[in-house]
């Protein structure tokens, strides 16, 4: 292989990693955010981990819809894909995604495993 199809590869690969690395990145670094939070403040088109009591669940197919509330605001979360086990009305979650509208529409979604007099004292 001639020198400069060496760098020409050597080039491409970095900056395909450099951009694989940018995706993941922005995509890690979200912020925590309560419904109050994400009313109050504009976080359109950011990618957000909202966090909350589950209300109003519905499945329709593959996708579940609910809101998320902290008692004082409630954002309605879409969710396509496999619900966990533990998922379910009164439940804390972790929905992360992309804010659209007034909508977060998640890609993860966690169930904490312990909450309320659940939770192991050394915890709380």
């Amino acid at each position: 292989m001639r020198r400069k199809n060496k760098l020409l590869v050597t080039t491409v690969a970095i900056l395909a990693l450099l951009g694989v690395l940018g995706a993941t990145s922005m995509n890690a670094s979200a912020a925590f955010v309560s419904p109050t939070q994400l009313s109050e403040d504009e976080y359109g088109g950011e990618w957000v981990n909202l966090e909350g009591s589950v209300k109003n669940l519905e499945t329709e197919g593959g996708t579940a819809t609910f809101e998320v509330t902290d008692g004082n605001h409630s954002t309605t979360v879409v969710y396509e894909g496999t619900l966990p086990d533990t998922m379910g009305e009164g439940r804390v979650v972790v929905a992360k995604g992309r804010v659209e509208g007034d909508r977060l529409v998640a890609k993860q979604l966690s169930v904490r495993a312990h909450e309320g007099s659940e939770r192991p004292d050394d915890t709380r």
